[in-house]
């Protein structure tokens, strides 16, 4: 009689863990959302466009790209630092050559002579030799530096979009895994199950049972390190990509 209560209570533990696990399970790995995701693929590229979005070091080679386009804007219109508006007046005789015949003697052109002021306005622009002859150079520098540096950019974002995918599909083969076991995990609870009552009934040994009851308990530890291992995946993706994923799987469903 005592054994059959040992039996029985073990059974109503047995049905709490279940209870439990199942309830945990339905919240992660059964969402139909993620499931179709999954699927398709189709949360890919968004996770990747919010991963290069968010990333700090794309953003700091951004920086480096926009200060290099600046210094070469800067340096290509130095030149205008040498341009100079110059002005001057002058003021004085001016003497002309006169071909008029009634003023002329032996045929020699009379000179006249009058005063007259002069304005003159003009730009000029003066630069060291040096600076010059090395413009061309300095330019070339500058739109190689940019880009360098946007060249860096894309590296970067591949590294990102590598990590994504790495990432992506940890959490896809967690799913799959948590999935399995727990299938894994009902089979062995339904034979715990069916081998109590054999026992119960006579039908079956208390070594039997124990048996099954080991496996039964090796499959439940087997599911809760999937469902962690699921959820370690599934924050680090979130983590990475800076992204709420459950809200992400909404605007796409």
């Amino acid at each position: 009689m005592n054994l059959l209560k040992v039996l029985l209570l073990t059974q109503l533990v047995s049905l709490i863990i279940l209870n439990k696990s199942f309830a945990q399970s339905s919240a992660i790995s059964v969402d139909s959302l993620l499931t179709k995701a999954f699927a398709t693929d189709e949360i890919l590229p968004l996770l990747v466009d919010s991963a290069i979005k968010n990333s700090a070091e794309v953003t700091r080679i951004q920086h480096t790209v926009e200060y290099a386009t600046d210094i070469g804007n800067i340096n290509k219109n130095s030149i205008y630092n040498g341009l100079a508006f110059v002005t001057s007046y002058n003021y004085g005789t001016n003497y002309s050559a006169s071909n008029n015949q009634s003023a002329s003697i032996g045929n020699i052109n009379a000179f006249t002579k009058a005063q007259t002021g002069f304005y003159n306005v003009g730009i000029g622009l003066q630069l060291p030799f040096s600076q010059i002859i090395n413009r061309k150079s300095i330019l070339h520098a500058d739109q190689s530096l940019v880009k360098a540096n946007k060249a860096e950019k894309e590296k970067a974002a591949l590294f990102i979009k590598q990590e994504v995918i790495r990432l992506y599909q940890d959490l896809k083969l967690a799913q799959k895994l948590v999935t399995l076991s727990s299938k894994n995990k009902k089979a062995s609870q339904i034979n715990y199950a069916m081998a109590e009552k054999n026992f119960i009934q006579g039908q079956s040994s208390m070594v039997e049972i124990t048996s099954i009851q080991d496996i039964m308990n090796k499959a439940g530890i087997e599911f809760e390190t999937y469902v962690n291992r699921f959820q370690y995946d599934f924050m680090q993706l979130e983590a990475f990509t800076g992204t709420n994923i459950t809200a992400l799987l909404k605007q796409i469903k």
